[in-house]
């Protein structure tokens, strides 16, 4: 199962931190005064700024202190962040432990966060967990997750310890290539496999696929607004 989505992931509705990206101008001593005071979201912010290098010096190291600061004070997407490096997102900086990127990712999987139930969902495949995994997986592409829903289609079409559904296959894909980047190689694929339905199989693919609706949290539209969560944060202060 995938476990990443790139940095310009619904870079139309959203401003994600991204690297090529510097946020306006008072923005970080903004978050650098809230963060003094404890505030957890302000310091996950700065976090993101030193890890991307939007804003700051890019600094893994300062990232990941910042991170553990905030999870610590109870901000969630700081405990994902956490998660990432014990899964070896930065190298070495950390020793690699998939046990403490569970813990941690299940902290803001269970809080809603679509990209963590995705990757909590790979971590269970990985231990063999595959109901456990197909659950967390089925609750991020609810959310509209675009990895989510491609993943959530493939293991359908023959992963170990997944009954074969070509009808969840087909509706599913189908979604994926409606929300994500698709290429004409993926959609001519699609396209001879739902030739291989029945009449019966296409019709139950085509009403899942009118009745989905994508219903994210609070919790992931916060992690993808980036930029524009932090100076809605900065905004609500006195």
């Amino acid at each position: 199962m995938r476990q990443s989505v790139k940095c310009a992931a619904f870079a139309l509705l959203f401003l994600p931190w991204c690297a090529d990206a510097q946020p306006a101008a008072n923005l970080i001593p903004s978050l650098e005064r809230l963060a003094a005071s404890d505030n957890a979201e302000a310091i996950y912010y700065l976090g993101m700024a030193y890890q991307t290098g939007s804003g700051l010096p890019k600094s893994p190291a300062k990232a990941l202190e910042a991170f553990r600061r905030a999870a610590a004070l109870g901000d969630v997407l700081a405990s994902y962040k956490l998660g990432c490096f014990y899964s070896g997102q930065e190298g070495d900086l950390v020793e690699k432990n998939p046990e403490l990127a569970l813990r941690y990712k299940l902290v803001a999987a269970e809080a809603g966060y679509a990209l963590a139930q995705q990757d909590v969902a790979a971590l269970y495949a990985a231990e063999g967990e595959i109901p456990i995994a197909l659950a967390w997986l089925e609750k991020a592409a609810a959310q509209g997750w675009s990895d989510a829903l491609g993943t959530y289609a493939s293991v359908h079409n023959g992963a170990h310890g997944v009954a074969p559904d070509p009808v969840k296959t087909a509706a599913y894909f189908r979604l994926f290539l409606d929300r994500g980047e698709s290429s004409p190689k993926q959609r001519q694929w699609l396209k001879e496999f739902e030739r291989g339905l029945s009449a019966g199989e296409r019709q139950r693919a085509d009403e899942i696929v009118r009745s989905f609706r994508p219903a994210p949290t609070a919790l992931t539209l916060r992690a993808l607004s980036g930029e524009r969560a932090a100076m809605k944060l900065i905004a609500r202060q006195p």
